[in-house]
């Protein structure tokens, strides 16, 4: 979502805190993943019951920010959540639904369900990863593989994209940040339920988990080390 800002107060309070407003000057785009969580027809589609209604309009800054990483030799990572195999090992979650809008919830982001898939402007390439979860959190035990895999490709910076700000996007960022990766949430590249959820999220994820930049702010950071700039 467009139109955030970090405050002065926050600003002022990282200053105080960390002795900067941002803790990273230069992102080695060779260590870096963009992670694109839960961009799917279930969230995105007008009129679907997950619909974010802003998550439209994220899709160009996603794309901007994916096609740089590719160029300069970063990763692109597309998450996509499932209902498969959930609906008695994450039960709770659908407990707090009434039982017709579960079953929709459940049915729709079954794998290779419509809702499961990509929203289709996405620009989604064949040398990108997909990987899927099954939680909130794509780095929480058992939901996916993602943390061993970035691991195994040498990342330690992660952007984080996608919908719901303040739900998935955020529960991923914290994990990250917990499982010791450096964790930027990228501010126009996320879609939140509201404006404010949207924003109470990324003040939250940057008073105590990690930076909050925007698209331009993150490229001007990345840096190409000369062996992939050669390559």
């Amino acid at each position: 979502m467009s139109g955030y800002a970090l405050s002065q107060g926050l600003m002022a309070a990282a200053i105080a805190d960390r002795g900067n407003v941002h803790p990273w000057d230069a992102i080695p785009v060779a260590r870096t993943a963009l992670v694109v969580i839960d961009m799917q027809n279930y969230f995105v589609a007008p009129n679907a019951q997950g619909e974010a209604e802003t998550a439209r309009d994220i899709v160009p800054a996603i794309n901007r920010l994916a096609a740089a990483l590719r160029e300069r030799g970063g990763r692109v990572i597309w998450i996509q959540n499932t209902t498969t195999d959930t609906r008695e090992k994450w039960s709770v979650r659908h407990e707090l639904l009434p039982p017709e809008k579960a079953e929709t919830r459940l049915a729709a982001m079954e794998l290779g369900a419509e809702g499961y898939q990509l929203w289709p402007t996405l620009d989604v390439r064949a040398d990108d990863t997909r990987m899927v979860k099954k939680v909130y959190s794509a780095f929480i035990q058992g939901s996916s593989d993602l943390a061993a895999h970035l691991r195994a490709h040498g990342i330690e910076f992660v952007l984080i994209a996608g919908t719901y700000t303040n739900v998935c996007c955020q529960a991923s960022a914290q994990d990250a940040m917990m499982l010791n990766f450096r964790t930027i949430m990228v501010s126009d590249c996320n879609a939140g339920s509201t404006a404010e959820t949207h924003a109470a999220a990324l003040n939250n994820f940057f008073e105590f988990f990690g930076d909050v930049l925007s698209v331009d702010e993150v490229l001007d950071r990345l840096e190409v080390d000369k062996e992939t700039a050669a390559a």
